[in-house]
């Protein structure tokens, strides 16, 4: 008997199939096939580790001769059971239909996974002896942070976070690096860029705020930050894909003195869909594109930047003052 058995994984599937109307397909969107090669696929399933580990759900796709109907109405044919199997073992239970199973990932590193369809006895019970077969990575949690590091006058306030110089200065680079061991191809992260610039004092002290803050630009869930989708309009963005340092690069505005004060241009990162306004109150966290998938089967988990602010501060002159003697009366 040919083995037709796929398996069927997140990803992106037009779940729709044309035969006089549209009608549903099965196994549903989003699930997509993994690999037509059954037995030695060359694709690599990722899933993030999340504390307390990761669940995802696969469906096998059943032989058609068995099951006609199935990718039109989803019924399987009664009694037919599918055997999985993961190495090293992980937990694999089965709660829905009989052709799917959801695995618990606890621990980061390389699974394989198995599935083969047996019939049922009034089928005479046989099993497939060449079982399907998903190679899976579980991979840890994103890591994410934003510096910056102008060069020549430029005093350093804080590494890589903070830094002044005198009078007005052109745009300089600002760095936000990601960092997952999934391949260049998959490198895709949701947050959003904000930017404020205030006078302020000797002391730091805010005196007037000619911009407050602003959204420059928010990689939300859907278009998130990746290849082919910079944003960030007029500032000159870089995304560098080399994994697992996945490295976006723009330039700030012009860095000028406002009103003859000291003034402070200020980047942050905060979550996706942040209003301007509550940009102060907003969550320091991002999520990645293999992050969010790994979170199919449960809540949405966002992880922190390591630093998610960077200022420059462009100083004015100071303005000397008269000079202050003992009067040519005083003894007079």
């Amino acid at each position: 008997m040919r083995k037709s058995t796929l398996l069927k994984v997140a990803g992106t599937l037009a779940a729709v199939m044309f035969s006089f109307g549209v009608m549903a397909q099965n196994p549903a969107a989003p699930y997509a096939q993994y690999d037509a090669n059954l037995t030695a696929p060359t694709n690599v399933e990722y899933v993030t580790l999340k504390t307390g580990g990761t669940t995802l759900g696969y469906y096998a796709l059943p032989d058609p001769m068995y099951h006609p109907t199935y990718v039109a109405s989803g019924t399987l044919t009664t009694g037919f059971v599918w055997n999985w199997s993961i190495l090293p073992a992980m937990t694999i239970t089965k709660p829905g239909a009989a052709n799917y199973a959801e695995i618990t990932y606890t621990a980061t590193g390389n699974y394989v996974v198995n599935v083969a369809e047996q019939a049922s006895p009034a089928f005479g019970g046989c099993t497939d002896g060449t079982p399907t077969v998903m190679n899976v990575t579980v991979i840890n949690t994103p890591t994410g942070t934003m510096s910056i590091a102008p060069g020549g006058a430029w005093q350093q306030i804080a590494a890589n976070t903070s830094y002044q110089v005198c009078g007005d200065q052109a745009a300089q680079t600002i760095t936000v690096a990601f960092n997952e061991a999934v391949p260049n191809t998959l490198g895709g992260y949701s947050f959003a860029i904000a930017r404020k610039v205030e006078e302020i004092d000797g002391a730091g002290t805010v005196l007037a705020t000619p911009t407050a803050w602003t959204i420059l630009q928010d990689y939300t869930a859907g278009s998130k930050l990746k290849t082919g989708n910079l944003g960030l309009t007029g500032l000159n963005p870089a995304f560098a894909t080399v994994t697992p340092a996945f490295t976006l690069t723009f330039d700030s505005h012009a860095l000028n003195i406002s009103n003859s004060r000291r003034t402070k241009y200020t980047y942050k990162l905060v979550r996706t869909g942040t209003l301007a306004a509550d940009v102060d109150a907003a969550t320091n966290d991002f999520r990645s594109a293999i992050s969010a998938k790994s979170d199919y089967l449960g809540s949405a988990t966002y992880y922190n930047f390591t630093n998610n602010e960077v200022y420059f501060v462009v100083n004015p002159a100071p303005a000397t003052g008269p000079i202050y003697h003992i009067p040519n009366d005083y003894a007079y």
